[in-house]
This record gives C-alpha cells, structure tokens and sequence, in this order.
C-alpha cells in the first residue's frame, strides 16, 4: 500500500510540474502589435499659390471663351490633380507691357507682396517689345534695329529675373517664350522667325540658369495651321483654340516639376 501511495505521489508531482512549465511558458510569451504607419505628412492635398505676371497674353487678351487665357486654364488643370486642394491665383498681366513696363510694375506693393507668396510666377513678356521696332522699322525692315533692341531686351530680363528672385527664392518661375504672329499677315518677311528664334535663345539661357526656373517653348505650336485658326481677330493674340494649346504645353511642363508632380505626394482616397 505504501508502493502505490509512493507511486502515485511521484505521478502527482511528475503532473504539476507539467502544468508548471505550460503556466511558465505561456507566461513569459512576449506579445507585438504592430502601430498602424502614420500617413505622410505631403499626403494631404496642399494648397499653392499662383502668379502672373507680363504683358496681354497672361492677361488673356484674346480669349473670347472668357476662361482666362493660358492662366485661366492652367489654373483648372492644376486643380484637377488629387494632391492640390485649390489655386490661389493673383494675375498682374497688363495689356501692352513690354520688359520695360514690367520692370517698374515689380514696385508696386501688391505685386512684390503676391511674389513673396507664390509657388509658381508665370511670366509673357518680350512680344511688345518686338512690336515696337515692328512698328518704327515698318517699311524698311532688317536684322539691325532688332539686333540691337535685343541687347536692350536681354538686360532687362536679367534684371526682371533678378528682381523677382529678390522677393521669392524659392519659387517656380515659368517663362512662356514668343511666338511669331506675323506668319500669316506678313509671309514674305521670312527673317522675323529668325529674329524670334534669336530672342528666345536669350531668353531660354537667362530662364534656366536659374535652378527653379522654366522655359515653355510655344512658337512651334503657332507656326502650322494644322490645329486651324489659332489667333484673335486682331491677328495678334492667341484665339481661346491657341491659348487651350499654350496651357497643354506649360501644364506638362509644370506636371515635371517637383511642386506639383503627383508621383511623390500621397493621392486622396
């Protein structure tokens, strides 16, 4: 009787101590949970700020849809994508402003105030100082009086770039080049492509040698009649057709940049 007293003592014992070693391990099992990832703090749709400024094509001159030119539309695009919330806009385009114009324009308190603010300042200038000798050269037309004025136009750019960077740093600056609009009104002075062409290399070297700045190309676009009429009854401004095409061109531009490409901003659900 003591045999079996002593053996069932030991299955006892051998029995808790089974249990003692689950309780054990189950005790001593460590537990994680996993924190949910906080969204990125660029996942939320940003608002930016938008400027024009320049002559009448940044005014809209021309438009007879009433949307605003190319400004008016860009505007629209740039809201259409998930990762920006709304466009504030200031347009300070003046019609008949030309490089000379807009340098006195730049000290007006309501523009360097909207500069200060902005992400993105697009800028037309340059036509009307072309116009200009247009105008005073008409009947004996050649490279010379352009030539010169181009040295006048340069510094000025440089200087209206400069000022502008004065105020804002940081901004994207997207200039929108010249087009020749005598191309059809006056077919047989073949050498204002050149001279357009000339202008435009200045410009396009001024612009990008600022690291956020733009240059949009549009003289291509108003050089064939494929996509029909493109200009105004005043044979001179782009038509609502030429400025929906301008806006095309300067959106995809913008679409590259870092402020407003979507790839690296979180998108809404």
């Amino acid at each position: 009787m003591i045999r079996n007293f002593i053996v069932n003592s030991i299955i006892l014992l051998t029995m808790c101590g089974c249990q003692s070693d689950v309780s054990t391990s189950l005790s001593s099992k460590s537990v994680s949970l996993a924190l949910k990832n906080q969204p990125a703090e660029d996942f939320i749709p940003k608002t930016i700020n938008m400027v024009g400024i320049g002559d009448s094509l940044t005014k809209g001159v021309g438009d007879e849809a009433k949307l605003g030119g190319y400004f008016g539309r860009i505007t629209e695009k740039l809201e259409t994508q998930d990762n920006i919330k709304e466009v504030n806009v200031m347009n300070f385009g003046v019609k008949g402003h030309k490089t000379s114009n807009l340098q006195k324009k730049l000290k007006d308190k309501e523009v360097i105030n909207g500069i200060k603010e902005a992400d993105i300042i697009v800028m037309t200038i340059g036509g009307n100082d072309i116009m200009n000798v247009v105008r005073k050269n008409i009947f004996s037309l050649d490279f010379e009086p352009f030539r010169q004025e181009q040295k006048n136009y340069k510094k000025r750019f440089e200087s209206i770039l400069t000022t502008v960077r004065s105020y804002n740093p940081s901004a994207k600056i997207v200039y929108i080049g010249l087009y020749n609009p005598f191309k059809y009104m006056l077919p047989e002075i073949t050498e204002i492509d050149t001279i357009m062409e000339e202008w435009n290399n200045d410009s396009k070297e001024i612009i990008l040698s600022d690291v956020n700045g733009v240059f949009v190309s549009v003289s291509d676009i108003f050089s064939t009649t494929t996509n029909g009429k493109l200009l105004y009854k005043d044979e001179f401004h782009p038509n609502e057709i030429g400025y929906s095409l301008m806006a095309d061109r300067i959106y995809e531009s913008l679409k590259n940049t870092e402020l407003t490409n979507t790839d690296s901003i979180g998108r809404k659900e």
